[in-house]
């Protein structure tokens, strides 16, 4: 098999590996940011059977393994048509999560990451991909240099969640 990075279109058949990934990958990056170390609030919105499940079921969202050979790296979650301010959900794409292994990080996976959802929106006909990202987190400069520029700014209410951590900034990118 190829030792390049693929994105491996997911089905509910890739729940156990999505679940699987999730629960390592979210921890490993983001324990910090929770008081008593403790995901659990985000893990069970975001990464359990039932959550993917749901999402399963809207068809605007689609989701990506990261694979080298056959190793999970991480994922891709895509709203296919979401709207953000200025452009409407036909002319948009959100790059919901982009979630790597703390082993993958670094390694210029996540650049790919982003150069194929920018092909991906571009073969959608989309003018605009958006995310949200903490403002504390590493990933921001790794946006900005990528080429996003922020727009907005707004806070998460999370229960467990600690003060230094609820600024958000959505981003965007034209393309």
């Amino acid at each position: 098999m190829s030792s390049e990075i693929e994105f491996y279109v997911c089905s509910e058949k890739d729940i156990n590996d999505l679940v699987k990934v999730s629960q390592q990958f979210y921890p490993e990056h983001y324990s910090h940011i929770w008081k008593d170390e403790d995901t659990s609030y985000y893990v069970n919105l975001s990464f359990t059977r039932e959550a993917f499940e749901k999402d399963f079921e809207i068809e605007n969202i689609v989701y990506f393994l990261v694979k080298k050979s056959t190793k999970i790296l991480g994922l891709l979650k895509l709203r296919k048509h979401q709207q953000v301010k200025g452009y409407t959900e036909t002319e948009a794409l959100q790059l919901e999560k982009i979630y790597l292994l703390a082993e993958a990080t670094g390694l210029g996976v996540g650049t790919k990451a982003i150069d194929f959802t920018l092909k991906y929106s571009k073969n959608l006909n989309k003018k605009l991909v958006w995310l949200d990202v903490m403002t504390t987190s590493p990933a921001l400069q790794f946006y900005k240099k990528a080429g996003f520029k922020t727009i907005s700014f707004y806070h998460l209410d999370y229960p467990g969640l600690k003060d230094g951590y609820r600024e958000m900034q959505r981003m965007t990118i034209s393309i």
